[in-house]
């Protein structure tokens, strides 16, 4: 149903009183006192014009007042509007009012996915740190039931426990690492250094564990130097990251192929696997905190859950994106950039050529 226009309203109450005031002349002039036709006629409409001119200020001054106090309610400002008609005055506030709900229904639902998000954060975190916890608590409760008198058993289980303790404090460093990536508390440092050489060497670092599942690695560029402007230790960990993930979740006698091309002004850096790779639905989430697309793979790697989501955080602090495509039974490829040096060789975070 059409709502009336408040113009609409009041001509139709002046109208109404013009036609009372009509009545009332015409028996005034039958029963008082004899008027000219003039008079009939013009009493009526000069009252029926004051009575549209009174009603008028009078609906628009309280219109004016209700809309001030709704602004300031709902918006916290002053709203000028005298210099408006009355259903200007309305439209403009019935504006305002379906505007505000929707922002505070936007506040509402962003309010109820951070709950949601939270909640399965802490459930995450409590479960990730629940193993470890009981790890420990499963080789004390065994050494202090008899456990110590056999040193071969003491032994073994003061390293387990140690290797749980370390993997608590790892995830717990990962956190805090994550925590300031993303208030922005960590400073990067941008400076000039050959990819291609930092790829070695993180591949170097990983080339034990790679080693016994017969991983290698296959570096492909077009260029024997690849010179980024980039914080180098962070990059570092984001190599690491991609390169231990593909190794622990790859295929036995796998392989990693990580290639670097240069378009424009930045390097385009893929870093593709043949593994069993992700089904399509895991995909969106792949950089969350803690998810998993097999929920006991990376807690029985040793992994934090938190590599992906601090390799996000890194890429995106030096102003660029990283993207996730895979195919099942064929692998997955991590893509990326990074800005291309103005310098052919590296350069110190205060722009000084290294030698």
């Amino acid at each position: 149903m059409r709502k009336a226009r408040p113009s609409i309203l009041i001509l139709s109450g002046s109208i109404l009183f013009y036609v009372l005031s009509f009545l009332f002349t015409l028996f005034v002039h039958l029963q008082i006192v004899a008027l000219s036709n003039t008079l009939i006629f013009l009493i009526p409409l000069v009252t029926g014009v004051f009575a549209y001119t009174i009603f008028y200020y009078i609906i628009k001054r309280f219109l004016q007042h209700r809309m001030s106090l709704i602004y300031r309610s709902i918006q916290n400002l002053e709203t000028t509007v005298s210099n408006q008609s009355i259903d200007e005055i309305v439209e403009e506030g019935e504006k305002q009012v379906k505007d505000w709900k929707q922002n505070r229904n936007s506040e509402i639902e962003k309010l109820k996915e951070q709950a949601a998000f939270r909640k399965e954060f802490l459930g995450n975190l409590a479960h990730e740190l629940k193993t470890p916890v009981f790890s420990i608590q499963g080789y004390l409760d065994s050494l202090l039931d008899g456990g110590m008198n056999d040193p071969k058993v003491l032994q073994t289980f003061l390293e387990r426990a140690s290797k749980s303790t370390d993997r608590m404090t790892h995830i717990l460093d990962d956190l805090d690492q994550l925590t300031k990536l993303e208030l922005e508390r960590i400073l990067v440092e941008l400076r000039s250094f050959d990819l291609l050489e930092l790829i070695e060497e993180s591949y170097e670092s990983l080339e034990l564990v790679a080693k016994e599942k017969q991983f290698w690695l296959r570096i492909e560029a077009a260029d024997p130097y690849c010179y980024v402007n980039a914080d180098r230790n962070k990059i570092s960990q984001v190599l690491i990251n991609l390169i231990s993930n593909a190794i622990a979740y790859g295929n036995q006698a796998g392989e990693l192929c990580i290639s670097v091309v240069q378009i424009d002004q930045t390097y385009n850096i893929q870093v593709k696997d043949n593994g069993p790779g992700i089904e399509p639905q895991h995909l969106p989430r792949i950089f969350e905190r803690f998810y998993r697309v097999e929920k006991s793979r990376n807690r029985n790697e040793g992994g934090s859950g938190l590599g992906l989501a601090i390799v996000k955080h890194i890429i995106e602090s030096h102003g660029q994106q990283i993207q996730v495509s895979s195919s099942v039974g064929m692998g997955t490829t991590f893509t990326f950039s990074l800005e291309k040096s103005k310098s052919d060789g590296p350069v110190s975070s205060r722009g000084i050529p290294l030698k």
